[in-house]
């Protein structure tokens, strides 16, 4: 009888032991790094436009994994911390789990057009919250004040203004450019931009797409894409 007491005892134990010692939590909080090294800051430009900057200052390598094409989040509060734009809320994202590698001291910019996303909003004082949708990162986000001055044009400004285009995906021709056919029927090559090349990799011809692109010396160059409805 003593013997299987001493059995169950240490079977006990042996679970409970083991269960202490699996527990592993890696959870980080805004403007705090998380175990890997990773660091996010934002730059914001005069002309109103952003760049969000990942940076690996880990000694290893980093690797980021993304559960689909989305790569950043961003919202706009108010005065009265209401969200008043989600970057996401009207787009859609290729549903493909993706993964960035970062060396150590490499930074990975991500280029945010505030002018063209925030086009119907108000002008005004704003809280700008940005952040990685990269698994561990969702955590670390970064807010600053941001003042919207309102819509602004290229003919105003002379600054680049993003356009969206639907298409339907032909091919890739090269890393930085694929080949599309317009509403119109009419086929035409466009540039990649770094931000947008890993939608595009393996994506099925035929696919029809949402585009958002910017000209640059004659040529369109997106900025963005996802799955058209």
């Amino acid at each position: 009888m003593k013997k299987i007491v001493w059995a169950v005892f240490s079977v006990l134990m042996l679970l409970i032991i083991t269960s202490c010692g699996t527990s592993n939590s890696n959870t980080t909080t805004g403007g705090q790094e998380p175990d890997k090294g990773i660091l996010t800051k934002i730059d914001l430009n005069d002309d109103g436009d952003a760049i969000f900057i990942i940076k690996n200052e880990g000694k290893d390598e980093a690797s980021l994994t993304f559960t689909s094409g989305q790569q950043i989040e961003f919202q706009l509060l108010n005065e009265a911390k209401e969200v008043i734009y989600t970057y996401s809320a009207n787009k859609l994202f290729m549903q493909e789990t993706q993964e960035k590698k970062l060396q150590p001291g490499e930074e990975w910019a991500i280029p945010l057009y505030l002018q063209a996303e925030l086009a119907g909003v108000p002008a005004g004082t704003y809280t700008l919250m940005v952040w990685s949708t990269a698994e561990g990162l969702n955590d670390l986000k970064i807010e600053i004040t941001y003042d919207w001055a309102g819509i602004a044009t290229s003919e105003s400004t002379g600054k680049l203004v993003v356009e969206i285009q639907k298409v339907t995906y032909i091919g890739q021709q090269d890393l930085h450019s694929i080949e599309v056919k317009n509403l119109e029927g009419t086929t035409e090559a466009m540039r990649l931009s770094e931000v947008a090349i890993p939608f595009f990799d393996g994506l099925e011809e035929g696919t029809k797409l949402i585009v958002e692109y910017v000209v640059e010396n004659e040529q369109k160059v997106i900025q963005f894409a996802s799955l058209a409805e």
